[in-house]
């Protein structure tokens, strides 16, 4: 079981809480925490996975390099958020910026890599080849769906992704080889690996395993991306998440779509709604940015 806790190209009081919900909300409500991983689609407060998130002075802001602003959020980058219900809105806590890869973008036109990972890009990223870039998107089954590509200044190489055990027995990322000596790393799990990479894998120097670190009291969950196939129930995960769903949901006719999920959290993700997204970026945001409802305009699986 997977414990959660622990040139830019733009693609108290002891009295029981009041809990409300809006008419969009697609979460379940009740009282604890609410965990979102997704791309972030606009702003007035943080629009991600058909959602809007407040924030608030104290709310903490960081990336895998350390402390970061709200100034430094821009549309299409890959977000964690712990947020807190307050009154029939949501408040966050903690923003963790997710690039997914960070490292020098090498290939040609129409096989696009970074630290040997598959990307697919618009066709402008091509101007970045050669360029240590920050990507940010999802994860598919045959590599990385970039929403967003930054240049950057920093000098060591990351991958993000769920940790598997390759067919040669080392542990990888994407089918990434990690060598990781000394290095403790927990097969199933979501990590973030800084190090460098080459022609033989990635050279691990830290690791960060798990999402929500702060959180104590997640209830709720809400993630974007797409199935991949796996041998135990209910047979599927979300690519590179490592996120484990209940055992007895439905997820096949979900199948190979994109899809933002809804649902219950108590070690295991009880998704109870899977929102189908179109492939274009311009149309995914556009449906995201009017809001989950009861209106949602695509297909919604009951899983």
């Amino acid at each position: 079981m997977l414990s959660l806790l622990g040139s830019t190209v733009l693609l108290a009081s002891c009295a029981p809480a009041v809990v409300t919900r809006s008419s969009n909300d697609p979460f379940e409500g009740g009282i604890g925490g609410t965990g979102i991983v997704g791309v972030l689609t606009g702003f007035g407060s943080l629009r991600i996975n058909g959602v809007t998130v407040d924030v608030t002075r104290t709310t903490r802001y960081s990336t895998s390099f350390g402390a970061t602003a709200v100034e430094a959020l821009k549309p299409g980058m890959s977000l964690t958020i712990y947020a807190q219900r307050r009154g029939d809105g949501l408040v966050a806590k903690d923003v963790f910026v997710d690039h997914l890869l960070i490292g020098t973008l090498r290939g040609h036109p129409g096989d696009l890599r970074v630290n040997g990972i598959s990307l697919q890009a618009p066709d402008t990223a091509q101007t970045l080849i050669g360029t240590r870039v920050a990507v940010s998107g999802v994860w598919s089954t045959t590599g990385v769906i970039a929403s967003r590509i930054d240049p950057t200044a920093l000098d060591k190489d990351l991958i993000a992704g769920t940790l598997t055990r390759l067919d040669d027995g080392h542990n990888g990322i994407g089918g990434l080889r990690l060598d990781a000596q000394g290095v403790r790393l927990a097969t199933g799990q979501y990590a973030a690996v800084l190090g460098s990479s080459d022609a033989d894998g990635f050279r691990v120097q830290s690791i960060a395993n798990g999402r929500f670190a702060r959180a104590r009291d997640l209830r709720n969950l809400s993630v974007e991306g797409y199935l991949e196939p796996i041998d135990t129930q209910p047979g599927f995960r979300i690519a590179g998440l490592g996120h484990s769903f209940a055992r007895d949901l439905s997820l096949a006719a979900i199948g190979a779509r994109r899809a933002v999920y809804f649902g219950r959290y108590d070690g295991l993700f009880g998704a109870s709604k899977g929102y189908v997204l179109p492939e274009d970026s311009a149309a995914r945001r556009a449906i995201l940015n009017r809001g989950i409802s009861d209106g949602f305009e695509g297909p919604v699986i009951e899983v």
